[in-house]
């Protein structure tokens, strides 16, 4: 399933785009390095460790052979899409705040750049306009853990002093979270900076963005109101 959905579609894809002379631009992923160095500059070579990993990478490969002109992009931990779309790790720690949890488990020891799905919007349309190809890393700036996204959330719905974050190893989620994971998913927009292309904003700023426009409900604030209502 993997590869028909990552890969063989891109296939097809990247055929119909050079038959139509079309421009094609591939979601990759940070995913598609082994994890073991502190951060992955664009033209960094891949070395998946999982399903996933390996089926994004022939994606981007099938991209670039069988399209005339490919745009690749490389986000990192996706944040975006609201309530009703996001499934993700800012939208499981939010569901944990609402619930009324009072102790939220986090591991310790994943590392990557978050993405906000507005800026990397944004960052495609300014690559396409400047009719640019190949591999372009696509992240927020910052460095980053699923331990500080998961304190940031909470800080910025304002339950810190209401939630205790108990910190794991992510063997603590192994039954659920069973697939090899990279340990370190950083990456740096080297090209998009060395080309004066950067629009990517810090993940902070732009997580603090989404809460605030997807996610006002959830503020601490707002949920008081409601309870007493």
């Amino acid at each position: 399933e993997s590869y028909s959905t990552n890969a063989l579609a891109v296939k097809y894809g990247a055929k119909l785009s050079k038959k139509y002379n079309a421009k094609f631009i591939y979601i990759s992923s940070a995913g598609v390095f082994d994890g073991e160095k502190k951060y992955y500059s664009d033209d960094e070579e891949p070395s998946p460790i999982n399903t996933y990993g390996l089926t994004k990478q022939l994606g981007a490969l099938y991209a670039k052979f069988y399209a005339k002109d490919a745009l690749i992009l490389r986000p990192g931990w996706m944040i975006g899409g609201g309530p009703k779309k996001d499934k993700k790790f800012v939208k499981i720690i939010i569901d944990q705040i609402l619930a009324g949890k009072k102790e939220i488990f986090v591991v310790n020891d994943k590392f990557g750049t978050p993405t906000y799905t507005h800026d990397l919007a944004k960052q495609s349309e300014i690559l396409i306009k400047n009719n640019k190809n190949g591999n372009y890393n696509t992240v927020c700036s910052g460095f980053s853990s699923r331990l500080e996204v998961a304190k940031e959330i909470i800080s910025i719905l304002g339950y810190e002093n209401e939630i205790k974050i108990t910190q794991v190893e992510s063997d603590y989620f192994k039954e659920i979270f069973f697939a090899q994971r990279p340990k370190n998913e950083n990456l740096i927009n080297k090209k998009l900076i060395s080309e004066n292309l950067n629009v990517m904003r810090t993940w902070q700023n732009a997580l603090k963005e989404y809460l605030e426009n997807d996610y006002a409900f959830a503020f601490k604030e707002k949920t008081e109101t409601i309870k007493k209502l």
